[in-house]
């Protein structure tokens, strides 16, 4: 007897020390479909599926986001029905049933009406909805990320949800000083944390495998220490991982992770900053973190003053896959300023950074617009909002508007900012943007002259840029506006348009060696260069009896004697804008594709180039004002594969005072159709590039 009893109480404190013992379980008890705007396939857990058999895509609509629902319903788990005579979609999912009718913003919820912003629809069949509709069922929430153009839905599994996960024994070494009893992980974005992952307390320097099941997606890890104090490990990124990954904590939001012997995300480089302080005032605390994340590293400055017109040198870790950080300083008054994306990245080791005033970052060797030069800029705001920055470059990338300076103060609508600026080039890309950070207006400005002393900047309420001296501006020194698209496969570094009378082409070939780049300048003004595959605006004088003439030369390399020259004569004279194709270029001349012949353009139409870079001929392009609306024919030849053309559109019915969609239409396969493009908004040229995985690209001038 007394035998049985110590062998139960043996067992009983058994059971209790196994209740002790955190479990190793799941990443999250969460799933998570990723889509993304213009593509037919999504993440489904971390697996990649298509949204269905018609190839439905995530579209913007009306500025929302709509997502084709069914596909999203039923791989969480749930059901999508529709009731033809009704018009009704009712979802189920986890016990809610959510009732929506098409054309209508009000659903309901287990029959209590909630509103919609923007109401359902259909095209091709499929219906669409309202990207935050998923949230009316409890426990699922909804992100989009403006950068990635994705939408994400992390909702409660059950056991109808569609599974997709892998099975990951994840290494984790802590080199971060601190002791922790829990680490959770949840979909970037989202604070849907799920178990905690760890078998045990993971000391200093301890290491310690676990298993996961993460989806081929990012992650962001909560780790809380013997304190109780929480810290973030922002995405982790297991897109490509197999079975295997190493993460290795340096300090309390900096870490590596190495997947399946791959650098994945985190720190792995090291970069000796030189910072100089113009901000006219005394730093006392600076710490640095990603960009856009709010997390922030340990304390830059522990002891050091760090005063105005001075310099110091940090060694700081960051991540080579994503090198942009915010700078958080605090001055001596004890006011904050973050200073936004600074660019650690360099090739040399060493980076060279400048902090000025109201948030300026100036690097050492920028191509992107800084602040300081011999021009004189005046920028009125007109567009009912106040602009807290305003920042131009001379490409138009994320990367190139991420280290260029904002010029200005905070502008409120009715006031003027001036600033200093170095016009190197003619034409720039233009972004301003509000107290958040995102873009409220983007275009493209051509100043008249790469050597003017003072111009005038204005953006309107309608969102739109003018510049003095520019393309948009009555100064404009030329008789034509020009587009000239670079289809030569190399960059042309210079442009002279010159009157023929002036330049003799019989001399030029006879003595080659006599002409280089200093003969043009002297005598004629250089109006820019245009990368491969690009296109710009220039202001040319015409010459000739009927005003229809001109000599265009173009440098095409780093040599100054390896240009090219055409005479260009239009069949008349050109009231507007023309369009000239160069095709190729080289000493024995240029050759010029599409030229616009008889044509220029009217108030309503513009010149539209499609480039078809998919494996599929292209069939017709059609256009609508709205979803209710019949397609209108825009395009009716059909280009080949891999592919392009030019035509003159005339876009008065269906893009003359807002968005339209756009149907893209192929001999094979299913159409693309993109939603709410804004394609004649003040623009006389638009390129439409559609990519080899059916994303449509659209570039306007």
């Amino acid at each position: 007897m007394k035998l049985a009893k110590r062998f139960g109480a043996l067992l009983v404190a058994l059971c209790l020390m196994m209740t002790m013992i955190p479990a190793v379980s799941a990443a999250n008890t969460t799933g998570a479909i990723t889509l993304t705007i213009g593509s037919a396939t999504m993440s489904v857990n971390g697996s990649s599926t298509t949204i269905d058999a018609q190839g439905s895509r995530a579209t913007i609509y009306k500025s929302y986001t709509m997502l084709p629902i069914r596909g999203v319903v039923e791989n969480m788990g749930g059901s999508a029905d529709w009731n033809a005579s009704t018009q009704q979609v009712t979802l189920k999912f986890n016990g809610t049933t959510v009732v929506l009718k098409l054309g209508s913003t009000t659903a309901y919820v287990n029959g209590v009406a909630k509103t919609m912003s923007v109401a359902p629809f259909t095209d091709n069949g499929r219906t669409y909805v309202w990207l935050r509709t998923v949230e009316f069922f409890p426990n699922v929430t909804v992100s989009w990320r403006p950068d990635t153009r994705q939408a994400t839905v992390v909702y409660p599994m059950t056991g109808a949800s569609t599974p997709g996960a892998n099975n990951v024994a994840m290494t984790i070494k802590n080199g971060a000083d601190l002791i922790f009893k829990a680490m959770q992980l949840a979909p970037s974005g989202t604070t849907n944390y799920g178990a905690n992952i760890l078998s045990q307390n993971l000391n200093w320097n301890g290491t310690q495998t676990v298993n996961v099941r993460v989806g081929k997606q990012q992650y962001d890890l909560m780790a809380t220490d013997y304190y109780n104090n929480k810290f973030y490990y922002r995405n982790l990124d297991f897109s490509n991982v197999q079975n295997i990954a190493v993460l290795t904590l340096t300090g309390g939001d900096t870490y590596s992770l190495v997947v399946d012997g791959i650098l994945a995300s985190g720190a792995d480089k090291k970069v000796n900053l030189n910072i100089q302080n113009s901000t006219g005032q005394q730093i006392v605390s600076m710490v640095y973190g990603p960009a856009n994340s709010n997390v922030w590293s340990n304390e830059l400055l522990p002891t050091y003053r760090f005063n105005n017109g001075t310099g110091i040198n940090l060694n700081l870790d960051y991540a080579s896959t994503s090198p942009y950080y915010d700078f958080r300083v605090t001055y001596a008054n004890g006011q904050a300023y973050v200073f936004r994306s600074v660019n650690l990245a360099s090739q040399w080791g060493t980076q060279l950074i400048r902090l000025n005033a109201n948030g300026l970052v100036t690097y050492n060797n920028s191509t992107s617009g800084t602040v300081g030069g011999d021009t004189e800029i005046t920028f009125r705001n007109r567009s009912d909002e106040t602009v807290y920055e305003l920042k131009m470059a001379t490409t138009n990338t994320s990367s190139a508007f991420r280290n260029a300076d904002n010029l200005i103060s905070r502008t409120k609508n009715g006031s003027n900012d001036d600033f200093d600026f170095d016009i190197s080039v003619r034409k720039w890309y233009i972004r301003a943007y509000d107290n958040d950070g995102d873009v409220i207006a983007s275009d493209t400005i051509t100043f008249s002259s790469t050597s003017l002393k003072s111009a005038t900047i204005t953006l309107d309420k309608d969102g739109d840029f003018t510049v003095s001296g520019s393309k948009t501006s009555s100064s404009s020194s030329g008789d034509a506006e020009v587009v000239l698209i670079n289809n030569t496969g190399k960059k042309i570094y210079s442009i002279f348009a010159v009157d023929p009378d002036d330049f003799d082409e019989a001399d030029w070939k006879a003595d080659k060696d006599a002409w280089d780049y200093d003969d043009f300048k002297d005598d004629y003004e250089d109006l820019g260069s245009i990368s491969a595959g690009d296109y710009d605006t220039i202001d040319v004088d015409l010459y000739g009896s009927k005003d229809n003439k001109f000599t265009l030369v173009l440098f095409y390399s780093n040599d100054d004697d390896d240009f090219a020259v055409e005479d260009i004569s239009f069949n008349r004279n050109i009231d507007d804008y023309a369009v000239l194709e160069v095709t190729s270029l080289s000493s024995s001349g240029i050759t010029i594709g599409y030229n616009g012949d008889d044509y220029d353009l009217d108030s309503d139409e513009l010149f539209m180039e499609v480039v078809n870079e998919t494996d599929r001929k292209l069939t017709a392009i059609k256009a609508r004002k709205d979803s209710d609306d019949s397609w209108d024919d825009v395009w009716t030849t059909s280009i080949d594969k891999n592919s392009s053309d030019i035509k003159i559109i005339d876009y008065s019915k269906w893009g003359d005072d807002g968005d339209c969609d756009l149907k893209f239409v192929f001999e094979s396969g299913s159409d693309i159709v993109e939603t709410n493009v804004d394609i004649a908004k003040g623009y006389y040229y638009t390129r439409i590039t559609i990519e080899s995985d059916n994303d449509i690209v659209i570039e306007d001038e």
